[in-house]
């Protein structure tokens, strides 16, 4: 099979369209369509289904896409492979993480490797728990640090630091009342959680499931920043870490709700890709955060 024609038919399945596939290529668009219609007709079978504007992969084209981003994958692992003899002095260290991680607990020491390693190009990609996880599955990042745990046989998970979670309300509510709050007294709010595949939304929903607390209606937003906004006007109640609400807490904007009990932590992980090569810069990074 000619791998030339295999990227260009991955391409076009994940842009969606022949002219977003030129253009990331940097080929002409009736260069794709010649390229498809070639791989189409030596394997002797249709790949794209073709109707009006909408163009999505056949059920063979399905898996011939799923195999060409392994490939693929494979490909950037072996390049990888051969760079990881750089000094630190020319590399390059992309890390993928959680959308708080990324936000709040990696900025300093992103701050301080560029200090010691200027010449080490970042890129600090976020995303989503399972975002963060499949960059690492196709070698997209060299470090990935997620907000829940990741049920994936291929990947390692090891525990890197906590961080505590507050149950926060609007401040100028009934709860600003009560000294203390019980669990029970929680039940069927509405809470504002993350988006289904966050680590913070799995996390959410299983500290109040431990808790006991049937939540009634949710309301789904981007980001735990937005949680905390959301919870300000007053859409309901929010489960965030701390250093989320810090900001909105100084303002006056909510409050943490001071729950009977012990205090909720989570855990934040470490994700590896077992066998990959490391670069000598992911360890120096790496090294940096098991110093944290």
């Amino acid at each position: 099979m000619n791998l030339h024609l295999l990227r260009v038919f991955v391409t076009v399945v994940e842009q969606q369209g022949f002219s977003r596939a030129a253009e990331v290529l940097d080929i002409s668009q009736p260069a794709v369509s010649k390229a498809v219609r070639e791989l189409e007709s030596q394997l002797d079978t249709v790949l794209l289904e073709r109707g009006g504007k909408q163009l999505r992969p056949s059920d063979p084209g399905r898996v011939l896409y799923d195999y060409g981003r392994a490939i693929f994958a494979l490909e950037r692992e072996a390049a990888e492979a051969v760079r990881a003899y750089y000094a630190l002095e020319r590399g390059r260290l992309t890390i993928g993480a959680s959308t708080t991680i990324g936000t709040y607990w990696l900025p300093p020491l992103v701050a301080t490797f560029h200090r010691e390693h200027p010449q080490v190009q970042i890129t600090l990609r976020t995303g989503n728990t399972q975002h963060v996880a499949q960059w690492l599955l196709d070698c997209e990042v060299d470090v990935a640090l997620v907000e829940g745990p990741v049920d994936d046989e291929r990947l390692e998970s090891r525990t890197w630091r906590s961080e505590e979670m507050v149950v926060v309300a609007p401040k100028q509510s009934a709860w600003s009342r009560h000294k203390q709050v019980e669990a029970s007294q929680l039940k069927n709010m509405v809470w504002v959680m993350r988006e289904p595949g966050s680590g913070s939304r799995e996390v959410a929903e299983r500290v109040l499931s431990e808790l006991g607390i049937d939540y009634g209606q949710t309301v789904e937003v981007g980001s735990n920043e937005a949680i905390v906004q959301t919870v300000a006007a007053g859409a309901g109640l929010g489960l965030v870490p701390r250093v989320c609400a810090e900001g909105q807490l100084a303002m006056g904007l909510v409050m943490c709700l001071p729950l009977a009990g012990d205090a909720i932590t989570r855990p934040l992980f470490r994700l590896r890709l077992p066998r990959r090569p490391v670069s000598q810069v992911a360890l120096a990074f790496e090294a940096m955060l098991g110093a944290v």
